[in-house]
């Protein structure tokens, strides 16, 4: 079997107009039926589909294991005046940034996989950019069978896991829509977090008031927002703390201290997660709940435990049936378990909020 770097450079080939024959080949497959399998399993798409992308202006992305649709578009549809992302039955819209543009893309969800409805990038390698953006938007490879195995016999995660089969932690599309999300939601309610970030979407794009049957439009860049001046997103309702914060952070993720966290994407090894987490923490504005939400949801990381969290205080409370919300310590510990998919379990405790049980 060849490893994740042939793959992907079979990907290219493929890309390039290469016959999936030649792409085996050169990934070191004998046999082209073993190679058509593992790289569905690795790219999560047949070699012939990813190469007919350009003519056909679709291909199918398959999920590879379990998938919660229900979930998934509820999720996706959370907030129905949303400028920057569009649902419509099963079908999702939104643009994701490639090469500095923004693709639109539409995203057809169905059981066993969703079919992607996008014009190819001309470029092989920022195609494939997308294509990558998308698998991990989806969080398709995250380690669900992994986590499921150890956590199957606990008393508490067993019963979500198997409540929740098929849920994944969706992805936003850069580091730096996490982090916005991460100050904007900052000690304010869930309704008015989704007010400040579509006006944060309107007064970056010049966009008039009901305008929102355009939508959608392209999430802020940093660019965007450092041509912003604070007294602009103070008439918006963010406070001058806010806006700053953001404001600092364009620049950390523009040119700064966070433009090579920006720049590596998912291309991170376990030895490099505390140096990201020093740096998030070095930036004004986010402290260790904002630098875990950011890791999760910005980067894919899997193990963190946004400690402080009220929902996941409130969860913890709730499936322990404990008296009192636990304390940070009573966070850590009984978390501890779930290593190293803690992130995951966060994410299935707070889907435990939204979706009580019936039992």
């Amino acid at each position: 079997m060849a490893d994740g770097a042939h793959i992907e450079d079979a990907a290219l080939r493929l890309l390039h107009g290469g016959s999936a024959l030649s792409a085996a080949r050169a990934a070191g497959y004998a046999d082209a039926a073993l190679f058509a399998r593992d790289f569905l399993r690795r790219m999560h798409v047949a070699p012939d589909a990813l190469r007919r992308w350009g003519a056909s202006g679709r291909y199918r992305l398959v999920y590879g294991g379990p998938f919660h649709l229900e979930q998934t578009l509820s999720y996706l549809g959370r907030d129905p005046d949303n400028l920057a992302e569009r649902v419509e039955g099963r079908r999702y819209m939104r643009l994701f940034p490639v090469g500095g543009a923004a693709v639109p893309v539409s995203l057809v969800l169905g059981a066993r996989f969703c079919t992607v409805v996008a014009r190819r990038p001309r470029a092989a390698r920022r195609a494939l950019e997308l294509h990558r953006l998308l698998v991990r938007f989806l969080g398709l490879a995250q380690p669900l069978a992994a986590f499921y195995r150890g956590a199957a016999g606990h008393a508490v995660m067993g019963p979500l896991v198997r409540r929740f089969a098929g849920v994944r932690i969706p992805q936003l599309p850069t580091l730096w829509e996490s982090l916005c999300w991460a100050v904007i939601g900052q000690q304010i309610n869930l309704a008015f977090a989704y007010r400040l970030r579509n006006r944060l979407i309107a007064v970056a794009h010049g966009i008039a008031p009901g305008a929102a049957d355009a939508a959608p439009y392209p999430f802020p860049s940093p660019a965007d927002v450092l041509r912003l001046r604070v007294d602009e997103l103070r008439a918006q309702q963010f406070s001058r703390q806010k806006a700053r914060y953001l404001m600092g952070l364009a620049e950390a993720c523009a040119t700064g201290e966070l433009a090579s966290l920006e720049a590596a994407g998912l291309q991170h090894s376990l030895r490099d997660w505390p140096d990201i987490e020093r740096r998030l923490l070095a930036q004004t504005g986010l402290g260790p709940w904002s630098a875990a939400y950011a890791m999760m949801r910005g980067l894919g990381y899997l193990d963190g435990l946004p400690v402080g969290d009220s929902g996941l205080r409130t969860a913890l409370q709730r499936a322990f049936r404990l008296a009192q919300p636990p304390t940070v310590a009573q966070q850590e510990r009984l978390m501890e378990p779930f290593r190293p998919y803690r992130s995951l379990a966060t994410y299935y405790l707070w889907k435990s909020l939204a979706s009580p049980s019936t039992d």
